[in-house]
């Protein structure tokens, strides 16, 4: 038989691994993200507003991380799929911003926008 305090340490390490592989997950989606803003917003930006461009990359970098979490626990892939949607549009947004302006950031930013607040709306039943 085994003694409770080794089994006790061992839901620990299973605990721990599980945690571990959730924070190396999200990481491999808000990575990638916030690297994408990186490359392509933040040259055409600078002073105060770089490094609101910055923290508001992060936060919705981490969002898509945490629909992906989501989409893991619950397996909604509408979820998962409206967080990516949203993210793109935010990136038409900050592209007719500072970069070029011109009707297609607008169509496809609004389009993508607009599909994924309904999509995250029908996540929620």
């Amino acid at each position: 038989m085994v003694p409770p305090l080794c089994l006790s340490e061992c839901y620990i390490f299973m605990d721990s691994i599980y945690f571990l592989t959730k924070i190396i997950s999200s990481g491999v989606v808000v990575v990638p993200a916030f690297f994408i803003v990186h490359n392509f917003i933040l040259p055409y930006t600078s002073g105060l507003m770089r490094k609101l461009v910055i923290t508001y990359s992060i936060a919705i970098s981490w969002m898509m991380a945490f629909a992906s979490g989501s989409y893991g626990y619950s397996g909604k892939t509408w979820l998962l799929a409206a967080a990516f949607m949203f993210y793109v549009s935010d990136l038409f947004v900050a592209r007719q911003v500072f970069i070029k302006r011109c009707f297609l950031n607008s169509l496809v930013g609004l389009t993508l926008y607009y599909v994924a607040q309904l999509m995250f709306a029908t996540c929620c039943f």
